[in-house]
């Protein structure tokens, strides 16, 4: 899962000179950039070298990401969850400083963005500014400079219950870069109420603003810039991915495989009943697996099934259990010798065996292939089916992969016309790319995994959420699968597609 967060409301604040007085006063809360800067000694008053500076506050809207967790769609506390505050470069032939670092904490208080723009005498009177936070309250510290615990009296945070250190820093070498630091911490303390949800605070860091250098001027995009492709965001990632071994299972696999079972009622999931209980948690069902062995007859693997889900969150309705298929195993072996796969009956069952709920297709497990050279890099056909051509914002969308490897040994040729079974490969990724500045909105991510592919019994798919792209702008879908420790990218494997305002 891979979401862009809006922010509500953004501005900087400054104690800049302006003829010789401190315009201490001025708010720039609809101005197109946020300006981050430090003077020293540009300005001397009876002799003495003035400070001048400013910092950065934004808030964003968490609301989308509340949703998802209270939703049981993210765990806060899984090791894919991750989140990256986003800010622009906006360089326009200034002066730009290089070899400084910016320290980005939580804001104890909320501020208000107001509504000045004037970014050269900064004659706009409004709040926030360098005195107020808001309407409401003054900062305790001119320019939102006091620190405090989360619990404390400050403007903002340096610690709190759960987390020692608050701070997150990047270094600018040429002074030219994006602003993209990892958040994570500080947005999952914020969900779970350990710190206020008042927004970030971002500044040179303590060492440059006490030195007696200028750092001029390093410019972001702010919300209110033209362009919304470089508003300030915050990237989720999480990996809600789900990898179905039912078209893809192999024998002697050094990594189990993963069978699943959806259960609909009146077209939703709905948890199976066992004795009148909700089939939940761990170990709740039993999955056999059902073969003819020869000199055997019929034999069965078991192997107990669990609620699936994602960390801790459980996914009502859905099942999956984890299996192993062993050489080691004289009946698998015996059977696979005999026809060079294995087929198996999935039966689905209560743990005690007296209730059956679902009896599957038959599956085949297939050999791994063993030669002796190195396999050489496939080029497949790959195509996501289904994509419409326009969309509305915030819209959830599936889309099925189609990944055909024509020398696949599992793909029986029969009499045209037919539907060909696509390959399914594990570590395979989407991406969603502007077509006209070819610009990736969502990246690649095989880090988190956030993007990658999910394969269920007809193959591979993956969902998006139309709110992560800027609306009015023409994308297309590309493809990228790692085999054997090597990427392949496959552009445009699907037909362009826009989202529109309606």
């Amino acid at each position: 899962m891979f979401r862009i967060l809006k922010a509500k409301k953004d501005t900087y604040i400054t104690n800049k000179y302006v003829d010789n007085i401190k315009v201490k006063s001025g708010n720039v809360g609809t101005a197109g950039t946020l300006d981050l800067f430090k003077l020293y000694g540009i300005t001397v008053i009876d002799s003495v070298a003035q400070l001048e500076l400013s910092r950065l506050l934004i808030h964003f809207d968490l609301a989308p990401l509340r949703k998802l967790v209270d939703d049981g769609k993210i765990d806060t506390t899984h090791s894919s969850f991750n989140c990256q505050l986003s800010l622009f470069d906006v360089y326009g032939g200034q002066t730009t400083p290089n070899n400084f670092t910016v320290d980005v904490f939580p804001l104890s208080a909320s501020f208000d963005e107001g509504l000045g723009k004037d970014t050269t005498y900064y004659v706009d009177r409004d709040r926030a500014n360098f005195l107020s936070a808001s309407r409401e309250a003054r900062w305790l510290g001119e320019g939102a400079s006091l620190a405090c615990f989360s619990t404390g009296s400050g403007d903002y945070i340096t610690s709190s219950v759960t987390i020692n250190n608050t701070k997150v820093s990047q270094t600018f070498v040429s002074g030219e870069e994006d602003l993209l630091i990892d958040v994570t911490k500080i947005v999952s303390a914020t969900l779970k109420g350990d710190l206020p949800d008042s927004g970030f605070r971002i500044a040179f860091s303590d060492a440059i603003e006490s030195d007696t250098h200028t750092y001029f001027v390093k410019r972001f995009a702010s919300r209110h810039a033209f362009d919304e492709t470089r508003h300030p965001r915050i990237l989720v990632k999480f990996d809600d991915s789900i990898s179905d071994d039912t078209s893809n299972l192999f024998l002697d696999s050094p990594v189990s495989s993963s069978l699943f079972l959806y259960n609909y009622v009146h077209g939703q999931l709905t948890n199976l009943t066992s004795a009148s209980l909700n089939l939940t948690g761990s170990n709740c069902i039993l999955l056999q697996l059902k073969t003819e062995a020869s000199g055997v007859g019929t034999y069965s693997l078991f192997f107990t099934g669990s609620q699936h889900g994602f960390g801790s969150n459980k996914m009502i309705g859905v099942y999956s259990a984890s299996i192993s298929l062993p050489f080691t195993d004289s009946n698998i072996k015996a059977s696979f010798e005999q026809s060079g796969s294995v087929k198996f009956t999935p039966i689905w069952s209560s743990i005690d065996k007296k209730i059956a709920y679902f009896t599957g297709s038959t599956i085949t497990a297939y050999a791994p292939v063993r030669v002796n050279e190195r396999l050489n890099p496939r080029k497949y056909a790959i195509n996501v089916l289904g994509i419409n051509n326009e969309y509305a914002e915030n819209e959830e969308v599936t889309v099925r992969v189609n990944v055909f490897d024509e020398n696949n040994p599992i793909i029986v040729a029969k009499r045209l016309p037919v539907l060909m079974p696509g390959v399914v490969l594990r570590n395979s990724y989407y991406a969603i790319r502007n077509s006209v500045t070819n610009e990736y909105v969502v990246p690649f991510d095989s880090t988190t995994n956030s993007t990658r592919l999910s394969s269920d019994s007809s193959g591979m798919y993956f969902n998006f959420n139309t709110s992560t792209l800027a609306p009015l702008r023409t994308y297309v879908v590309d493809i990228m699968i790692i085999v054997d420790g090597q990427q392949q990218k496959y552009l445009n494997a699907s037909s362009p597609f826009k989202v529109i305002k309606l």
